[in-house]
């Protein structure tokens, strides 16, 4: 397996200004790649046309239908399994032929097709307090829910910050306590900014598509296995979407009262809209770049994502799969938001994180939340949490968390508003 090379000195990578920090994130951004269209063969003639054969990857080619009859003359030809054109001379029109395996895309896979949320195959059915509520220990990370919560019918991903892991940190606490079943799945959090190589490139041209793919692609690795780029390599199972299906096994095996299974498709797949993630840091340039590519039920980032130096990067520009209502991502700020505060406006820091995600189409402007504040945040998305060091131990700012399960926190209003939406 190759790993992606170890940091060695100070990276801009979602830190503040002038620091090194082992939490740094990683960079992010790559186009989705598409299925290869199917293309028939021409007709030969014959009788009626038969239903083609879906290629083994790609679109699946639209069945061939029966050709006209004619009076006399060859087999018409047809492509792709389209209905066969009339011969000019022949009985009927040509079999339709079998469209051919389509190309294997690049960045996308993992996550539900199309626009719409596919419906839980059941109700949930935890009984409450029948769970173990306790840590269900996975081959990939932990499980965890308290059914003695109300159960909110989410699983809650947590993504750690650079270096760390499994978990997020402390938000799988806060989301443990709001009734949200988690996973805290183990991943290369060391996978870091892309080869200067493409940085390079990116200097040349802003708008270079291989350089501007790489970034994201590389999460996009992490995500699901699915080799995309030469300086990452993960394992198909030790992927995070392929531990997460794991996870779920065991988690039906282990703590049935948890009624793990709910989160499964009638095929076995992960219901990925039923699914939360959540990410500090690192975790949350990941969360952030996955979500442009897999439809997720929501995203949570918190001191993240930017666009580390690939700021046309595709992650970024072109339509998410997961739609902005649903993504959420909080920063702190020494001054409120637009801040002219040194820290605040220097490259790769908070300033330039609200940029990067405006540009990639996040509901904005942000809002500016002080400690103690309890909202209404209604229709809010960003918010700028202002705190300046020393940080209030229940308040902590810079390059925080947030939501980290305190009882105390002067954050909580703007928590339960994007964990619960109230």
């Amino acid at each position: 397996m190759r790993l992606a090379t170890p940091l060695t000195s100070c990276l801009p990578l979602l830190l503040l200004v002038g620091a090194c920090s082992s939490q740094t994130p990683g960079s992010g951004g790559g186009a989705p790649g598409t299925g290869g269209v199917a293309s028939g063969a021409a007709g030969t003639s014959g009788a009626a046309g038969l239903t083609s054969t879906a290629g083994t990857t790609g679109v699946i080619p639209v069945a061939g239908t029966a050709g006209a009859t004619a009076s006399a003359g060859a087999g018409g030809a047809s492509t792709g399994g389209v209905t066969g054109t009339a011969g000019t001379a022949g009985a009927a029109g040509a079999i339709g032929a079998s469209g051919s395996a389509g190309a294997t895309g690049t960045a996308g896979s993992g996550g539900e097709l199309g626009e719409t949320d596919p419906p839980a195959p059941r109700p949930i059915n935890i009984t409450p307090g029948s769970g173990c509520n306790c840590n269900v220990a996975t081959a990939g990370g932990k499980l965890q829910v308290d059914t003695r919560k109300p159960i909110q019918g989410k699983l809650v991903v947590t993504l750690p910050a650079f270096g760390g892991g499994p978990g997020g940190g402390g938000l799988e606490g806060t989301v443990l306590a709001l009734g949200y079943h988690v996973f805290q799945p183990q991943t290369q959090s060391t996978v870091s900014s892309a080869p200067a190589k493409y940085m390079q490139m990116i200097q040349a041209n802003p708008d270079d598509p291989e350089a501007n793919r790489q970034v994201g692609d590389a999460r996009m690795e992490l995500w699901d296995g699915v080799d995309r780029v030469d300086w990452v390599t993960v394992n198909k199972g030790e992927s995070i979407a392929e531990r997460t299906l794991q996870a779920i096994k065991d988690g039906i095996a282990k703590d049935p009262g948890g009624d793990w299974g709910y989160y499964l498709n009638a095929d076995g797949s992960v219901r990925w809209t039923d699914v939360f993630v959540m990410g500090y840091s690192w975790g949350a340039q990941t969360a952030a770049m996955v979500a442009s590519y897999v439809r997720f039920g929501r995203v949570f980032c918190a001191s993240g994502p930017q666009a580390e130096q690939f700021p046309n990067a595709t992650w970024i520009t072109h339509k998410s799969a997961t739609p902005p209502d649903r993504m959420f991502m909080t920063v702190g700020f020494n001054e409120p938001y637009p801040s002219t505060d040194k820290v605040d406006t220097a490259p790769n820091t908070v300033t330039s994180m609200i940029d990067t995600v405006t540009k990639a189409g996040w509901i904005g402007p942000p809002v500016n939340v002080l400690p103690g504040d309890k909202g209404p945040y209604t229709g809010k998305h960003m918010f700028a949490a202002v705190a300046k060091f020393p940080y209030d131990q229940h308040s902590p700012g810079g390059h925080g968390i947030f939501c980290n399960n305190d009882a105390m926190s002067g954050w909580a209003a703007m928590c339960d508003y994007i964990l619960l939406n109230k």
